[in-house]
């Protein structure tokens, strides 16, 4: 790896590849951003305050997808580093009806992690939920996080 930093011991060389390592992970939140995701860059709005202020409403969307996204298979996080207890309550709920009828279609990650919830969100989005399958990309957890949110918020004003 080439870089502009001085390189004096081990310890700087790793510090150095961890800062690289970052780069993925900001790359893939402006994915998101941009025409895989959201798609930001076909807004008509033509004011500059108002093209920041979606981006700043995008960038809290496009956190969360690409959490969820990193989570897929973590079972060491909880869910709630993407959902409030409430969302959690509403996605145990969901989850008898987006687990499949064959073991293979059951979600296979504890509850209340951030893998369980992730795979939840996918099977909202439309994937199948088999492990034989693609993991779920960016596509997928975008659509079925719309389509948690619109029915969160449903199930929220129905529980007030």
């Amino acid at each position: 790896m080439l870089t502009t930093h001085p390189i004096r011991s081990i310890e700087a060389a790793l510090e150095v590849i961890r800062w690289y390592s970052w780069r993925w992970h900001i790359e893939q939140l402006f994915a998101i951003l941009k025409h895989s995701g959201l798609d930001l860059e076909a807004t008509q709005l033509e004011s500059v305050a108002a093209i920041k202020r979606l981006c700043m409403l995008s960038l809290g969307a496009a956190v969360r997808i690409l959490q969820l996204w990193k989570g897929r298979e973590d079972i060491s996080r909880s869910a709630t580093l993407v959902f409030n207890p409430a969302q959690q309550q509403f996605l145990a709920q969901l989850g008898s009806r987006l687990n499949g009828r064959t073991r293979k279609q059951q979600n296979p990650f504890p509850p209340y992690t951030l893998a369980w919830a992730t795979w939840l969100i996918a099977r909202l989005g439309g994937w199948s939920g088999y492990a034989s399958q693609r993991p779920p990309g960016i596509v997928i957890l975008l659509r079925g996080l719309k389509h948690f949110d619109t029915r969160f918020e449903g199930w929220a004003m129905a529980h007030l």
